[in-house]
């Protein structure tokens, strides 16, 4: 079966489609979460199937904890039905579908159990019988053959039709917009939309029409938008980079002044006599209830006083010594 159909097998648009097979074989919690990433690949994987989802958003889409996502997400991966990778900065999950491996469960299961059946019973009947069976299995794999090439060609036309859908949507944003929209202009937009999803291409589009309406001198908004469509370039937010070189910065300096507070905490600490010092320590220890500290503190200083320096902080102020 082709990747694509039994993809849109276990999806839908308007309403979650649950295969009736791999709930029975993972459960109904698996086979929804799997479900869930399947459509998430949708338009978001890149050319190798790969694509990021969120522990938030699929919280929001299927209602199901952090730690559950977890227990489920490690179970598809033991099953070989789901593979995962963390990249990027910050840290992103990413996933991708085996989609092999799910035709496999839900497809070689029913037919080992056919066969079994098969095996139980034909030993029982006459000749007759197993060769009208023969004929019966025979049948049934004409048809199933018959019915997925049906929903091949009912998926090709849904997909013609939304790729139409799609096309029209991106003129009327070309045409609300004042830009000429050129049978170049309907192929680079047709390449696009193989590996992007509508909404990502308008609102990619919209973003770079905005940088090129805030930007000085430019009089050709259209033309140089087009070039940048026709050469896979894009323009970039010079402002916005600024902005966040500047929001950089300032988290640097606010990370140096607080790192040059704790060191004036930790002079001041180290300033006491050492019986004082001890004094404070176990102090903290017996009110954090965390006796491994001492072992910490062994092992490593910097650690260890990293860990307890806001409790530092607390007792030197009570002395009046902060």
């Amino acid at each position: 079966m082709q990747e694509k159909t039994f993809k849109q097998l276990l999806m839908s648009s308007n309403y979650y489609t649950l295969n009736k097979q791999i709930v029975k074989e993972i459960g109904i919690e698996s086979a929804f979460l799997l479900t869930i990433l399947i459509e998430a690949s949708d338009g978001l994987a890149d050319e190798e199937g790969w694509f990021y989802q969120t522990i938030e958003k699929i919280g929001e889409l299927t209602g199901i904890g952090r730690h559950k996502q977890d227990k489920i997400i490690k179970e598809l991966i033991e099953l070989k039905i789901l593979e995962q990778k963390n990249k990027g900065v910050p840290c992103k999950r990413y996933f991708k579908v085996n989609y092999e491996m799910i035709e496999n469960l839900v497809f070689q299961n029913q037919q080992t159990s056919l066969s079994e059946n098969d095996k139980l019973d034909c030993p029982k009947k006459t000749n007759y019988f197993v060769e009208n069976s023969q004929t019966c299995l025979s049948q049934n794999d004409k048809n199933k053959e018959y019915i997925i090439n049906n929903l091949n060609k009912k998926l090709n036309h849904k997909e013609h039709n939304k790729s139409c859908d799609d096309l029209k949507a991106i003129k009327k944003w070309f045409k609300e917009n004042k830009i000429d929209f050129s049978k170049k202009h309907e192929n680079r937009i047709i390449e696009l939309l193989k590996n992007n999803s509508l909404e990502y291409l308008l609102k990619l589009f919209q973003e770079q029409l905005d940088i090129l309406k805030d930007k000085p001198g430019v009089k050709n908004i259209a033309g140089i938008f087009s070039n940048h469509l026709f050469k896979g370039t894009c323009e970039v937010n010079l402002k916005e980079i600024e902005n966040r070189e500047i929001e950089q910065e300032k988290l640097k300096n606010e990370e140096k002044k607080e790192s040059e507070k704790n060191d004036e905490i930790i002079n001041i600490f180290k300033g006491l006599s050492l019986e004082l010092q001890e004094q404070i320590e176990n102090e903290i220890i017996e009110e954090l209830k965390n006796p491994i500290l001492f072992q910490i503190k062994k092992n490593s200083e910097n650690i260890y006083y990293s860990m307890i320096l806001g409790s530092i902080r607390d007792k030197l102020i009570k002395l009046n010594l902060v």
